[in-house]
């Protein structure tokens, strides 16, 4: 069976020691319980630390979400603690749990879990990045206390990601909680899926038809005749007239079945990214039928987010939503926080969707591996289109078990997230090398294809051009560094119109590009610094940008840009730019309170909000006396003072949003720097302090 994403109706997170009822279960019939809080940890192996005897007095006590990894994957060295790790903690389920289906499900474990219930070994999870559920049903006692043990291993594997020039933060860094549904249920256990998936056939703005498939089963020892309710529910939780259908369906004892339900609304209202990024709700309900055949009560129901939408890639003129030109922009985002790794929480994640929105960016591409359920739910509700990719990272390990767990993880990806609006590509790979990184691509592009008829296969490559595993997706994508890791900026444009000449009929855009940058490092007119080296001057950062947005705002035949990256992040291999561990090419310091010059670049070209900001704003202590005045704006004209001396206007020369002033002499002492714009009644201004010392 295929199948995707999950949005299942939470309840109320209860004490540790509380005991836990299903009194507060949701309307839906169905109850997910939080598990976070009161867990034992030790980073260590023990053989025996599944038993529920064991005594684990010892161990940490921590709350989820939890890495090992928040400190030394951070400080440097490539010497980050990997291996296993234990967590355990007791629940107490009330009897009135007698009955339901229990189901323990863990939102991300890295890399690898094995889960126990009461010393039952539930099962075993490869993979970091999916949802994966396993029925405890039958180990879980209700009336009693009960030990959940769960080991978790981040060490080498032989599965993707098999190597990374990011930190791998071992831990049960995302939720755990209970689920619990009736015997006559939505399937809860495809691959982590929701069991509902809608399919999208045909949508225009007079009519769209839609496909709603669901998973049913029966845990019981009689069959049952269930009643199928399927609607949509526009933005209002209004039923659209006619979306809807009611259908009788037979289940065996202990059987399942698959339903497929068509639906047509006319005059849909469409999902069109920012600019109106509308949502309806797919509702589907389950209601067992009473022996005297009458219509039964709700036992299970399950929501998912519908965003009607068409797009397509055209080889010369980029992608096109709902039959219109969007310029897909934006950045590459990991999800670590300093001291937290992996661990964070969803005030976390929305400061970093944010700064995307604040930006101007249009789209997302969710680097390296698969992200929360929040995240590409923020994507569906703020109108960021999104590229959603697997951890099938650079090394390639030529072995049945590396291509089938690959293979595996990309099904958990689709079917998890099949009814997200905003994803419309599923990335198959980043960077991979060696010589069997072409059977891979190979293994895993039908995989999309098989899940998913309705998007689009892509894979990101710093290969040569002509490397074949380029031109197996359905679109492809570069990493392209002129000008920081080797060569000029300037081959980048050239670069570009060669591969696009070259390969006429492939649709191809940017998947990474960028510059490291400290902003406690400056330097006037700098060269090209060391990629590896300690001295990464901001300016640097600055100049690239400037280079490639103006090569690739001019060339419409891209069909993404993606900056590389959102913020600097952990890397603990690294040992380059003002800090060791880290990489520091985001546009955005690592701790998320500050935005480097680049930033203001791009929101100044992408975002309709005003403007104005000096560069090199921390680079204030000056030897040259002469310098030049460099602002990003947005305004049609911007004003400069320094030491309240009016210094002109300057247009933007280029429709880049650049205003300079060259020659700018400069006082001894501190000087005030002043810049300012109109924006119709709206005066904006920027203002810094350099000061000028002895050569």
């Amino acid at each position: 069976m295929r199948a995707p994403g999950l949005r299942i109706p939470a309840a109320a997170a209860l004490a540790v020691l509380c005991m836990v009822t299903p009194a507060n279960a949701a309307d839906d019939g169905r109850q997910l319980v939080g598990l976070d809080r009161g867990w034992r940890f030790v980073a260590a192996d023990d053989a025996r630390a599944q038993e529920p005897g064991f005594d684990d007095s010892a161990w940490q006590p921590v709350d989820l979400p939890h890495t090992w990894n928040g400190l030394d994957g951070q400080d440097g060295g490539n010497d980050y603690r990997r291996g296993a790790g234990w967590y355990r903690r007791h629940l107490s389920l009330d009897r009135s749990f007698v009955g339901r289906r229990l189901y323990l499900q863990f939102d991300g474990a890295s890399l690898m879990a094995d889960v126990y219930v009461n010393g039952v070994h539930l099962g075993n999870h490869r993979g970091g990045f999916a949802r994966f559920r396993f029925d405890a049903t039958d180990a879980l006692r209700p009336g009693s206390d009960n030990l959940i043990a769960v080991r978790v291993d981040n060490g080498e594997l032989g599965i993707p990601p098999a190597a990374s020039d990011f930190t791998l933060f071992g831990g049960l860094y995302r939720d755990v909680g209970l689920l619990s549904t009736a015997p006559v249920q939505i399937s809860t256990m495809d691959l982590g899926s929701p069991g509902v998936f809608v399919e999208q056939r045909e949508v225009s703005e007079g009519s769209a038809r839609i496909v709603v498939r669901a998973e049913l089963e029966n845990h019981g020892s009689q069959p049952r005749e269930v009643d199928v309710r399927v609607a949509v529910l526009d933005a209002a939780r209004a039923p659209v007239g006619g979306a809807d259908s009611t259908f009788r369906v037979h289940l065996a004892p202990n059987g399942s079945d698959e339903v497929a339900k068509p639906l047509a609304l006319a005059r849909p209202h469409l999902w069109n990214a920012r600019a109106d990024p509308y949502l309806y709700t797919v509702r589907v309900e389950l209601h067992p039928v009473a022996p005297n055949g009458a219509a039964g009560a709700l036992s299970d129901a399950v929501e998912q987010p519908l965003g009607l939408r068409s797009f397509s890639v055209d080889p010369e003129k980029g992608f096109f939503l709902n039959g219109r030109y969007l310029d897909l922009r934006g950045f590459n985002r990991h999800q670590d926080w300093p001291d937290m790794g992996w661990a964070i929480s969803e005030g976390q994640e929305k400061v970093d969707f944010d700064l995307m929105m604040e930006a101007g960016a249009t789209a997302v591409r969710v680097s390296h591996y698969q992200q929360s359920q929040y995240w590409y739910s923020l994507c569906d509700r703020e109108g960021l289109v999104a590229w959603a990719e697997i951890p099938s990272w650079q090394k390639v390990i030529g072995t049945p078990a590396y291509t089938e767990n690959a293979q595996a993880q990309l099904r958990e990806m689709i079917r998890q997230n099949f009814n997200h609006p905003s994803i419309c590509f599923w990335g198959i790979g980043n960077e991979t090398y060696g010589p069997d990184s072409d059977p891979l691509v190979v293994a895993l592009n039908p995989v999309v294809h098989e899940e998913d008829p309705g998007r689009l296969s892509t894979y990101a490559s710093n290969g040569d051009n002509e490397d074949p595993k380029n031109w197996r997706t359905d679109v492809v994508a570069f990493n392209r560094y002129f000008g920081w890791y080797g060569g000029k900026m300037e081959d980048f444009g050239p670069w570009l119109d060669k591969t696009h000449a070259d390969h006429p009929k492939a649709a191809f855009g940017m998947s990474e590009y960028g510059a490291g940058a400290s902003i406690f490092q400056h330097a006037e007119n700098p060269a090209r610094p060391e990629a590896r080296g300690p001295f990464h001057p901001e300016e640097y950062q600055n100049l690239l940008h400037e280079a490639y947005w103006s090569a690739m705002r001019s060339r419409p035949y891209l069909w993404c840009k993606f900056i590389w990256c959102l913020h600097d992040f952990a890397s603990d291999g690294r040992n380059e730019g003002d800090h060791s561990g880290r990489n520091d090419k985001g546009l955005v310091t690592y701790d998320r309170r500050v935005r480097k010059d680049a930033f203001y670049y791009y929101k100044a070209n992408w975002s309709p909000e005003p403007v104005v900001h000096i560069t090199s704003c921390r680079f204030a202590e000056r030897k040259d006396p002469v310098t030049e005045v460099k602002v990003y704006s947005n305004a049609p004209r911007v004003a400069l003072e320094v030491n309240g001396a009016d210094l002109g206007s300057r247009e933007d020369p280029g429709g880049g949003h650049v205003f300079r002033w060259a020659g700018v002499t400069l006082a001894p002492g501190e000087n005030k720097v002043s810049a300012r714009a109109q924006f119709g009644d709206k005066s904006v201004s920027d203002s810094c302090i350099w000061a000028l010392g002895t050569p």
